[in-house]
């Protein structure tokens, strides 16, 4: 099944309601969203969304967007999106909304929103070219909290993953309060694990961008560049002073700090070659034989570490490996 939105609607699917699934068809190419999952007029939460087995196809602005409702009082919790492949063709670029920013689209973009997880899918390509930087494949922010982003392959897209965003804003007000006194906070807790991110074109600027993200862990991740990425900024950035997180056991070229962000940040390892990998140029980022900079180095992080790229456990030697693959 192919659901084609020829650029009419604005958006092609509304989700309202608790315990709603999309799987195995494709759907493509809305003036604005792809899917649209928010609370009804009725002023109730939606829980249960799950979204599994889709291809999407050129969105005019964020492919899934999740919403808040009711003057921010109501949330969309609980939902996941899984073994979903996205993508932003050559095609579709022009038909981009340029305002505000001038590349007004991404992947998932999730306000305020709690528990969901993004696990298994793989995004390609969405950036513009010189219009404007594009939103992230993967982001979570104005307050969200306990995402798990896990096992995602992220192509040529301008920005990988992002908690949070900017330093003041609009959040979620939470009943038991985790971080009292914190100040503004984007992004509470979550965990971004075993991914793979790689960019070759100049339009790549982030990886994994941390804002205003209190308690985030980002563990084995690879996330790599060549030097076609001229745009590119950082693997790995966090940013202004609420952020306070903990990055171990990444594979990176350089993870950057700024604003007076905080955290714990060790047993990574930067500035590697593209020797690391078995075939870069094929996009295979298994670890070559020869990656001594990755292999055994990492710190045992027990089930927070998750399965690699191929579902391994991070066991196979003395020390977890590096990155999203534990080699054999």
């Amino acid at each position: 099944v192919v659901f084609d939105g020829d650029y009419g609607p604005g958006e092609l699917i509304s989700i309202e309601a608790d315990d709603v699934t999309l799987a195995h068809f494709t759907i493509m190419r809305a003036a604005d969203h792809l899917v649209h999952v928010h609370p009804s007029g009725s002023g109730e939460d939606v829980t249960g969304t799950r979204i599994y087995g889709m291809r999407f196809i050129d969105s005019g602005e964020q492919f899934i967007k999740i919403n808040t409702g009711g003057g921010r009082a109501f949330f969309v919790d609980d939902g996941a999106v899984e073994c979903s492949f996205f993508q932003l063709t050559d095609a579709g670029r022009p038909h981009i909304e340029r305002s505000p920013g001038g590349c007004y689209t991404g992947g998932i973009d999730a306000h305020s929103a709690r528990g969901w997880v993004v696990r298994n899918n793989e995004f390609r390509d969405i950036y513009c070219e010189g219009e404007g930087l594009a939103e992230h494949a993967v982001h979570f922010w104005s307050g969200s909290r306990d995402t798990l982003v896990e096992n995602n392959t992220i192509l040529n897209c301008a920005r990988g993953i992002g908690f949070g965003l900017i330093e003041n804003g609009v959040s979620r007000d939470y009943a038991d309060d985790p971080y009292p006194g914190a100040g503004y906070i984007g992004h509470y807790d979550g965990l971004i694990r075993n991914n793979v991110i790689f960019g070759d074109v100049e339009w790549y600027d982030t990886g994994v961008e941390l804002n205003q993200a209190r308690g985030a862990r980002v563990y084995h991740n690879t996330v790599w560049s060549t030097a076609a990425a001229t745009g590119w900024y950082k693997s790995i950035d966090y940013r202004f002073p609420n952020t306070d997180v903990d990055i171990r056991n990444n594979l990176v070229r350089q993870i950057g700090t700024r604003a007076g962000a905080t955290g714990r940040v060790e047993n990574n390892a930067e500035g590697v070659d593209g020797s690391t990998f078995v075939d870069v140029g094929g996009r295979d980022f298994h670890l070559a034989a020869g990656a001594s900079v990755a292999i055994d180095q990492g710190a045992t992080l027990g089930a927070a570490a998750g399965v690699d790229m191929d579902g391994d456990a991070h066991d196979a030697g003395s020390a977890p490996d590096l990155g999203a693959d534990e080699r054999p």
